[in-house]
């Protein structure tokens, strides 16, 4: 079933037509162990995008806010910021774009590709280890935003 769902992609990006139904069908046919890869990818990609190194906290939550924009991630809304976590909710962000209003639903957390990439970029801000969270996903509630806990691991 995955190397359908692999070949069926392929032909699709070729011709420039989204893959983000079968993306989901992948998640589905692989289930967890595909989530920590996606996690991990975005993480790496989190890693190698252009961010400026800083403690405050208050430049940190701005400066996501700019690089959420700047690279098309989704719409951001941050809801709690601390000096251990920062909650926000995402919207209209490429795991989910495709997806919403079709009647998909998941049983578990769809997103981890954005909570790696989340975490890689703040982690790179603060020069602290990250981990980041989907606690909300908007393929499970029906909601139109994902929402995330990014959490630094200062000890």
């Amino acid at each position: 079933m995955l190397s359908e769902i692999l070949s069926e992609m392929k032909k699709n990006l070729k011709k420039g037509v989204s893959i983000g139904d079968l993306k989901a069908s992948a998640l589905f046919a692989l289930g967890q162990q595909l989530d920590a890869i996606f996690y991990y990818l975005g993480h790496e990609l989190g890693n190698i995008i252009n961010v400026k190194p800083t403690e405050d906290e208050s430049q940190i939550t701005e400066q996501l806010k700019h690089i959420i924009a700047e690279y098309n991630i989704g719409d951001v809304e941050i809801t709690k910021s601390t000096e251990e976590i920062i909650e926000l909710k995402l919207r209209n962000h490429s795991s989910i774009r495709d997806l919403i209003n079709k009647g998909i639903k998941s049983e578990s957390s769809f997103c981890s590709f954005e909570a790696g990439m989340l975490a890689g970029i703040v982690e790179k801000m603060s020069d602290f280890h990250c981990f980041a969270q989907e606690l909300n996903c908007s393929l499970q509630s029906g909601d139109d935003f994902c929402e995330f806990m990014i959490v630094f691991q200062k000890e």
